[in-house]
């Protein structure tokens, strides 16, 4: 497979998924999975927690934060090394750091209500009901943003195509 069809693949799965539940964490880690198959099955249950800006908090968008845990789960060393080798945590910092920049310079932020902003014109601020009654009722909202984690589910796919061509 080359790397744009890969890179197809992972981000044609993550928007099917969005569309199909309308939840953008979770989707980012299904389309990732798709050919990255170390993704465990737990880390995708788990992040559904993650949508709306980290649990419907308005906060770190959902694909952002699980684009941050696929980085973490595949370069992230497991706690006994870290703490017999404090370095390997600066190393990992970097991995979290290096994807940050590469999500901003794509996606111009990392902010669910400022993604929010470039696709519908607005934020919107899901602990604020009046606001998260708003968006339930853009009845495409789901298809929108299915864009939007096919997009950010490409950078965090790209990132780890890059370190695996390295190792190989």
């Amino acid at each position: 497979m080359t790397r744009a069809e890969i890179l197809n693949q992972v981000g044609k799965a993550a928007a099917e998924a969005q569309i199909r539940d309308d939840v953008c964490s979770r989707s980012t880690l299904i389309g990732l999975k798709t050919y990255f198959d170390w993704i465990p099955d737990e880390i995708i249950r788990a992040s559904l927690s993650l949508c709306g800006g980290a649990g419907a908090s308005s906060g770190s968008c959902g694909t952002y934060t699980c684009g941050l845990l696929a980085i973490g789960y595949r370069f992230n060393p497991p706690l006994e090394e870290e703490l017999a080798d404090p370095e390997k945590q600066g190393i990992a910092v970097e991995k979290f750091f290096e994807f940050r920049d590469r999500f901003i310079k794509v996606m111009g932020t990392t902010m669910c209500p400022e993604l929010h902003k470039q696709v519908f014109g607005r934020s919107y601020i899901f602990t604020n009901s009046e606001d998260a009654e708003a968006y339930a009722k853009v009845t495409d909202h789901h298809i929108k943003c299915a864009d939007v984690v096919e997009r950010a589910t490409r950078v965090a796919a790209e990132m780890l195509l890059d370190y695996d061509e390295i190792t190989e």
